[in-house]
């Protein structure tokens, strides 16, 4: 589905493409999440890495992307890195360069001691934001003063979902893009879901404004933004306006 000019999302996962440059997005891996949740007496099978790895490697080699930038919290914990991030983190990274990847991360809010990493495999950091052309990216969490000459606003951080009701009541949630135009100037704005599997996202739809998590979103009209879910096995869809779908989550 083309979400922009230029701007692609292949296949039913939380990754955009930009076709011209050849550059693979992603936002909020949160590698390390399970080494968290047991550190909290929460037991999972600590399954996440392997599957964002193997969809990262599916989505490389379909579009032919030469080029993958993660726009933040590329690992979870906010402090120095768990025995998990370190290990997981430098085996992804030494999966791509051994694909011939060029990689890019924009730093996150999670993303406090990962310089360490990122200078030992030779991958830059890029704070508060990453310029390609007429396209900016950032991770979300920080004010930032746009340049005039951006077409194109992408970011991550809000781990953006819609939330709906069915007939009997029952309630779902899925990821979903934000796509829409925001200020004076009319830019184009895309919001990343998470490419983690344990981060299922905020109801954008059931969220207040002022209790979203970027000060960029908090501060434009989110009813005008329009969610585009992915769900893997089942496709990708354009769903109503956010305003529209407030209603839907308010059925009895």
């Amino acid at each position: 589905m083309i979400i922009f000019k230029g701007g692609v999302i292949s296949g039913p996962y939380p990754a955009l493409f930009l076709k011209e440059k050849r550059a693979l997005v992603i936002a909020d891996l949160h590698i390390g999440y399970e080494s968290s949740l047991k550190d909290k007496g929460i037991h999972i099978p600590q399954n996440s890495y392997p599957y964002m790895r193997s969809v990262i490697d599916s989505l490389l080699r379909l579009t032919g992307a030469k080029t993958l930038i993660m726009l933040g919290d590329v690992k979870h914990e906010f402090g120095k890195p768990s025995a998990q991030e370190w290990v997981e983190v430098k085996d992804l990274l030494s999966f791509l360069s051994d694909g011939g990847i060029e990689v890019h991360v924009v730093r996150g809010n999670h993303d406090n001691y990962i310089i360490a990493i990122l200078n030992r495999m030779n991958v830059p950091l890029h704070d508060p934001f990453m310029v390609m052309e007429d396209i900016l990216l950032m991770h979300g969490h920080k004010e930032v003063e746009v340049p005039e000459d951006i077409r194109v606003i992408l970011m991550g951080h809000e781990h953006p979902a819609v939330s709906s009701r069915d007939l009997s009541g029952s309630r779902y949630k899925f990821k979903c893009f934000l796509v829409g135009r925001i200020g004076k100037e009319r830019k184009r704005i895309v919001v990343l879901p998470s490419m983690s599997p344990l981060t299922l996202g905020v109801g954008i739809n059931e969220t207040p404004k002022e209790e979203l998590l970027s000060p960029l979103l908090r501060s434009v009209d989110v009813d005008s933004l329009t969610p585009v879910v992915v769900e893997e096995q089942v496709g990708v869809f354009r769903f109503p306006q956010v305003g529209l779908m407030r209603s839907v989550i308010k059925m009895p």
